[in-house]
Parts: structure tokens; C-alpha cells; sequence
């Protein structure tokens, strides 16, 4: 029981000083920017789970590369298909006169 108490005294601490110097705001900073482009979620999140998979380090390299440009035209496709979708409502709710 002690050694839990020692541990999560030792946490307080170090979340305490990551605080004092602002380190959980630059964190939040670098995600919000990834968080924004597909193109670098993609290469992120590929790796991440690549890796956690057991994936070789030059093949999760490699495929993170690629997938994040292939995510280009996906949100090519995805672009081209809210604009049918957009076009199809306008059309069946257009004002019957």
C-alpha cells in the first residue's frame, strides 16, 4: 500500500512541474496543429498503430509516408461526393411552386 502512495505522490510532483513549465499546453498545441491536416493524422495514427502492432520500423515508416499522400485523394473523393450530396439536397428541396 505504501509503495502506491509513494507513487502517486511522485505523479502529483510530476504533473505538477510539466504544468510549471507549460509542458501539457505545447502538447496541446502540437495535437490541436495534427489534429487539423488529414494528411498528418494519417502519417501519425498509421504509425502509431503499426508500430503497436509490431509492424518492421521501415515498413511502418514507409506505409505512414504513403498513406498519409494517398489520404490526399481521399479527401479528393470525399470533396467530389459532398458536392453531389449538396447538389442532390438543393435539388429535392427546392421550393415546389
Amino acid at each position: 500500500m505504501m509503495i502506491w502512495v509513494g507513487i502517486a505522490i511522485l505523479t502529483m510532483f510530476a504533473a505538477t512541474i510539466a504544468v510549471h513549465l507549460g509542458l501539457p499546453q505545447a502538447i496541446a498545441k502540437v495535437i490541436h496543429t495534427i489534429c487539423n491536416c488529414h494528411k498528418c493524422l494519417s502519417f501519425w495514427a498509421t504509425l502509431v498503430v503499426l508500430y503497436y502492432l509490431g509492424a518492421d520500423s521501415i515498413a511502418t515508416a514507409l506505409l505512414s509516408i504513403s498513406v498519409a499522400y494517398l489520404s490526399n485523394f481521399v479527401a479528393l473523393l470525399l470533396i467530389k461526393l459532398q458536392h453531389i450530396y449538396d447538389k442532390l439536397w438543393q435539388r429535392v428541396n427546392r421550393p415546389k411552386q
